[in-house]
């Protein structure tokens, strides 16, 4: 099944590490900035609409790392 991790760039050395741990060096992940705790619902929705793109990617490609 396909998949896309979506992390904030505070994040992207643990999942890389968690990523090749669990064999999945491959894997699509689609980093956004951080933080977003601050951030209001509508800054988070625009983050997320951002990202939608390359979420589609990530999620019919079959390799690499995504910035959203």
């Amino acid at each position: 099944m396909p998949a896309v991790t979506v992390i904030t760039s505070a994040f992207t050395r643990a999942a890389e590490l968690r990523a090749k741990a669990l064999g999945l060096r491959e894997h699509p992940v689609v980093v956004i900035n951080h933080p977003i705790a601050s951030k209001t619902g509508e800054q988070i929705k625009g983050l997320a609409q951002d990202s939608i793109q390359s979420i589609i990617d990530g999620l019919t490609s079959t390799n690499g790392r995504r910035n959203g």
